[in-house]
C-alpha cells in the first residue's frame, strides 16, 4: 500500500512548480535573476545528494524545494524574456497598425486589436506593439489584415477597481496589450509601408480565414443560432447577443461558449471513434495497420487545426495541450486519460505560461477534470465488474439500449455534479455569483452539445467542400436553438442565480489543496483532506466587512454601503467599475437601481456620504470653492482645482491620482484608507 501510495507522489509535482510561480507573482519587487538561478542550481544538487546519503524524507523534502524553486525560475525568466511595453500616461494621438481581430466590449461596440503599432509623437522604444481601440461607428468596420489609421484617445491599462480585486493591468502586460482607448476620429485604410514578416502574414492570413468563416456561419444560420455557432467554431464571440450571454451565464452554460477542454474533447473524440469504426469496417486494414495509433494521429492532427482556427486563445490552448497529452499517451501505448497525464498537462501549460496558474480558466478547468479523473478512478473497480457482468449476462436487444441509455445519463449526472462541486469554489471566488440550477441546465444541454451540435459542425466541415454543408449547418442551428432555449428557460426561474460577497484567498488555496489531497491519495489518510473544506468553512463564517466607501481612479464614481445596500453616485457612468463593486458585494442590483438607493449625497461638484461611525467623505471632482466642506472627522478627496482649506483630513491631486482609486472603512473612532492599486512595484505596476 506505502509504496503503491508513493507512486502517486509525483502528481504533486504541478503543485509545487505552482507554488513557486505564485509566491513569484506575490512579491513586492521583481527579483534579481542571479538570486534566482544560484538557489535552483544548489536545490537540485541536494536534490541528486539525496537520493544517493540520504533517506526517502530528504529526498521528498529537497525535491519538493526543488521543484518550488524551479517555478519561480521559470515565471521570472517568463516575465524578463518577453517584456511588453505600456504606455505610461493618457494621451491622445493618432494611431497607425494592423488589424489583427474584431471583437464587441461590453457596451456592444466594435473594438479593434491594432499590431505592428505606430503612435504619432511617441518614440518606437515607448511604443507598445499591441493595443486595443474601440469604435463609436458601426459602419465601415475594418477587417483583419487592413492597415489603419484611427485618432484615439489612449489609456494604460487600468489595475484593479479596489482593493484586493483583480488586476486587469497585470492581465494586459501577460496578454501584450499595451495600452486601451477609444477611437475619436472615422477608420481611414493605410497601405503597408514595409512588407510584413513571414510569421505576421501566417497571422494575418489565419485571422482573415476565421473572419470569412465567422461570416459565412452566420449567414448560413442568421440570428442567435449563427453567433453561437461562430463562436464554439472559429472562437468569434463578437456577435453574442448580451441578453442570451447573460442566461448562458445564469444557467451555468458560458463554458459551452469558450472553446475548452469540452469542445476540444468532443471533436477529438469524434474523429478519433469514427475513424477507428471505419478502419475496423475496411476489411484486413485492422489486422496489418495499428488503427488506434492511427486514429489518435488523426485526431491529433484534427485538434491542431482546430486550435489554429479557433484563434489560439488561452483556453484552447490549454484544451489542445490537454488532449494532446491523452492522444500522444495512445500513440505510446499509455492509458489516456489519468492524473498522471492530466499533472504532465498542468505542468507544460504551467511552463508554457506561467501567468495561467492565477487565471480562472486554468483553475476550474484543471478543478473539474481533476475531480473527474479521480472520481472515476475511484468508481473504476465498480463499473468493471459491472461491464463483466453485462458481458456474461443474456439480454434482450430493448434491455441493452434502455440499460445503455441508463449508463449514458448516469454517467452525465455523475460528471455534472463532480465539474459542479469542483469549480463551484473558482466560480464564485472570481465571479461572486453561484448557479442553483447549473444542474438541471447541464443536464439539459450537453447532450444536445455533444449528440447534435458537435456532430453537425463536424460534418458541415466535411461536407463543405462538395457543397453539401446546408443540411448539417440547419441541424447545428437547431440544436444551438434548443441549448438557448434550456438558457433561458433555467435563467428565468426563481433564484435562478446567487451572489456571493469577496472572501479571502486562503479560502480558496485550503479547498484547492483539500480537494487535491482528496482526489491524489488512496489510502485512508486521503480523508484528511476533508480538512481543508473544515478550514475554509470556519474562516468563511467569519467574513472580511467590505469597504463602506469606495471612489473610483480620477473619482468619477463613488459607491457607499447605505440602508438598501451599496449606493452608487451615477447611473450611467463607470459601468464596469459599478458592476464589479456590487457583485464583490454579493448584491444583485444593476446600476441604475443602485444609484436610487439612499446613503450617498449626489452634488454636481461633489458627493458626499457617510461612515458607520460619523466620519463623512467628501468627493470634490470639480470647482474650487470648497472650504466650507472641510470639517473636523471629515475626509475630502479633492481630484480637480485648488485644495479647500480647514480641518479636515485631505487626499488631492496627483497624490491622489497615484493612489488608483480608494476603499474607506472606519477603523475605530478614526479611518482606514486603503489604495486600490497593489502595493508593489513589478514590471507589470504604473509608474
Amino acid at each position: 500500500m506505502f509504496a503503491a501510495e508513493l507512486r502517486r507522489a509525483v502528481l504533486w509535482l504541478p503543485v509545487l512548480f505552482g507554488s513557486g510561480i505564485a509566491v513569484y507573482f506575490q512579491l513586492p519587487e521583481e527579483p534579481e535573476v542571479a538570486w534566482v538561478a544560484l538557489p535552483l542550481s544548489f536545490l537540485i544538487l541536494l536534490v541528486s545528494g539525496a537520493a544517493h546519503r540520504a533517506g526517502l524524507l530528504a529526498l521528498l523534502v529537497c525535491s519538493a524545494l526543488a521543484a518550488s524553486a524551479s517555478g519561480f525560475a521559470v515565471a521570472v525568466a517568463h516575465t524578463k524574456l518577453s517584456p511588453v511595453v505600456m504606455i505610461d500616461r493618457p494621451m491622445a494621438e493618432t494611431v497607425e497598425g494592423r488589424v489583427l481581430n474584431v471583437s464587441r466590449s461590453a457596451s456592444g461596440a466594435p473594438r479593434l486589436l491594432l499590431e505592428d503599432v505606430v503612435i504619432y509623437g511617441l518614440p518606437a522604444s515607448a511604443t507598445p506593439r499591441t493595443i486595443r481601440v474601440a469604435l463609436k461607428k458601426t459602419d465601415d468596420i475594418p477587417t483583419p489584415g487592413e492597415r489603419v489609421r484611427i485618432y484615439s484617445g489612449l489609456s494604460p491599462p487600468g489595475g484593479p477597481v479596489e482593493p484586493g480585486g483583480y488586476d486587469f493591468r497585470r492581465h494586459a502586460y501577460f496578454a501584450g496589450l499595451g495600452a486601451v482607448g477609444f477611437a475619436h476620429g472615422v477608420v481611414v485604410p493605410v497601405p503597408e509601408s514595409d512588407e510584413p514578416r513571414y510569421w505576421d502574414r501566417a497571422r494575418v492570413w489565419l485571422a482573415g480565414v476565421r473572419h470569412q468563416l465567422s461570416t459565412s456561419i452566420r449567414d448560413a444560420i442568421p440570428g442567435p443560432g449563427g453567433a453561437f455557432a461562430a463562436a464554439i467554431i472559429v472562437g468569434d464571440r463578437a456577435y453574442i447577443d448580451d441578453s442570451d450571454a447573460e442566461a448562458l451565464r445564469t444557467a451555468n452554460l458560458a463554458h459551452l461558449l469558450a472553446i475548452s477542454g469540452l469542445h476540444m474533447g468532443i471533436l477529438t473524440g469524434l474523429v478519433f471513434s469514427g475513424l477507428r469504426v471505419l478502419l475496423a469496417m475496411a476489411g484486413p486494414v485492422p489486422l496489418l495497420l495499428p488503427s488506434k495509433k492511427i486514429a489518435a494521429g488523426a485526431a491529433l492532427v484534427v485538434a491542431l487545426g482546430y486550435l489554429m482556427l479557433s484563434g489560439a486563445t488561452v483556453a484552447t490552448q490549454r484544451a489542445f495541450v490537454m488532449v494532446s497529452v491523452a492522444l500522444i499517451a495512445v500513440l505510446f501505448d499509455r492509458p489516456a486519460i489519468t492524473l498522471r497525464a492530466l499533472a504532465v498537462a498542468a505542468l507544460i501549460i504551467l511552463l508554457i505560461r506561467p501567468i495561467s496558474l492565477i487565471e480562472p480558466g486554468f483553475q476550474m478547468s484543471f478543478a473539474a477534470t481533476c475531480a473527474l479523473v479521480a472520481g472515476y478512478e475511484a468508481v473504476r473497480d465498480y463499473l468493471r465488474r459491472d461491464w463483466e457482468d453485462r458481458q456474461t449476462q443474456r439480454r434482450s436487444l430493448q434491455a441493452k439500449m434502455l440499460r445503455t441509455v441508463g449508463v449514458y445519463f448516469g454517467g452525465l449526472i455523475f460528471t455534472t455534479i463532480l465539474a459542479g462541486f469542483a469549480t463551484a469554489p473558482f466560480a464564485a471566488y472570481h465571479f461572486n455569483r453561484t448557479a442553483p440550477y447549473g444542474l438541471l441546465a447541464n443536464l439539459a444541454a450537453v447532450p444536445v452539445m455533444g449528440l447534435v451540435v458537435a456532430p453537425s459542425a463536424l460534418g458541415a466541415a466535411l461536407l463543405s467542400p462538395f457543397g453539401w454543408a446546408q443540411p448539417a449547418m440547419a441541424m447545428l442551428g437547431q440544436g444551438i436553438s434548443v441549448i438557448l432555449s434550456v438558457a433561458h428557460w433555467v435563467a428565468a426561474l426563481p433564484g435562478a442565480v446567487g451572489y456571493v460577497p469577496a472572501f479571502p484567498a486562503s479560502i480558496l488555496v485550503a479547498v484547492t489543496l483539500g480537494g487535491l489531497w482528496l482526489s491524489f491519495w488512496r489510502g485512508p489518510w486521503r480523508l484528511l483532506g476533508l480538512s481543508g473544506f473544515v478550514l475554509a468553512g470556519i474562516v468563511y463564517l467569519q467574513p472580511v466587512p467590505r469597504p463602506e466607501v469606495l471612489v473610483a481612479p480620477g473619482g468619477g464614481l463613488t459607491g457607499a454601503i447605505g440602508a438598501e445596500g451599496r449606493a452608487i453616485d451615477h447611473e450611467t457612468t463607470r459601468k464596469f467599475i459599478a458592476s464589479n463593486w456590487l457583485r464583490r458585494d454579493g448584491d444583485a442590483a444593476l446600476q441604475p437601481e443602485a444609484a436610487a438607493r439612499p446613503g450617498v449625497s449626489r452634488g454636481r461638484e461633489a458627493t458626499t456620504a457617510y461612515l458607520s461611525n460619523g466620519w463623512k467623505v467628501v468627493v470634490i471632482r470639480r470647482g474650487d470653492d470648497h472650504d466650507a466642506l472641510c470639517q473636523e472627522r471629515t475626509l475630502v478627496l479633492a481630484f480637480r482645482g485648488s485644495p479647500p482649506e480647514g480641518e479636515c483630513e485631505l487626499l488631492y491631486g496627483r497624490m491622489l491620482h497615484r493612489l488608483e482609486g480608494v476603499a474607506i472603512s472606519p477603523n475605530g473612532q478614526g479611518i482606514s484608507i486603503t489604495p486600490a492599486r497593489p502595493q508593489m512595484q513589478r514590471p507589470w505596476s504604473a509608474p
